[in-house]
């Protein structure tokens, strides 16, 4: 959004939302590429004047929609856990498995044409989420670039091991699939933050199967 716009206004929410509904109503019809501002301005019956009130391109709407989308998936799937617990964690996964699982059925259209923007997107959204949780877990603000280190690489093993997740057939299921990547990240976990995180919660879930 440009500084023209305050984002609160009733106004500019209602505007935001025709626009960003045109976008997705064009986009079941044509590939991103062939989107044109025209065509969405047409669509949500607005101006080119307002659109670029709003957004600088399409591609910066584009970014808008990836991120909250992304976002709603995760607080819907986290339910507000702010900790760092394995149970956290396991719910980032699953719910960066059914962003992927999403993008490839819904959004497979618009998803292949931006997919570098999607990815560098959530992978940013990922990073900041789990190096807020271990600063938190932490709590040495020393150790400051050695918790950047494992947020990069905790974040790009979640979003790569969900992508292949998804590219393979979604088998086996997205909570038992979480089990399993958690077995591999929370050893690496522990020697950052120095603390014990338990395991015995995934023995718990699996006795349950």
């Amino acid at each position: 959004m440009t500084a023209r716009c305050k984002e609160n206004d009733p106004r500019v929410i209602r505007t935001r939302r025709l626009i960003r509904d045109a976008f997705h109503s064009l986009s079941k019809e044509k590939k991103f590429n062939d989107i044109t501002i025209r065509d969405i301005t047409e669509r949500a019956a607005i101006n080119r004047g307002t659109f670029y009130a709003h957004f600088a391109d399409k591609y910066a709407l584009m970014e808008l929609i990836v991120e909250d989308t992304f976002m709603t998936a995760v607080y819907q799937q986290l339910q507000s856990q702010e900790e760092l617990t394995p149970e956290a964690l396991r719910s980032l996964i699953i719910a960066v498995c059914r962003y992927h699982e999403k993008l490839s059925t819904s959004c497979k259209r618009t998803a292949q044409a931006v997919f570098p923007l999607i990815e560098m997107k959530v992978k940013s959204q990922l990073e900041q989420m789990v190096s807020n949780w271990l600063v938190k877990r932490a709590g040495k603000p020393e150790e400051e670039e050695s918790i950047q280190w494992a947020a990069v690489m905790v974040s790009q093993a979640i979003y790569s091991a969900a992508y292949l997740w998804n590219a393979k057939g979604r088998k086996p299921s997205a909570a038992v699939f979480a089990d399993e990547i958690l077995r591999f990240l929370l050893p690496g976990l522990e020697a950052v933050i120095g603390k014990k995180v338990s395991l015995r919660f995934l023995a718990k879930r699996q006795s349950e199967f």
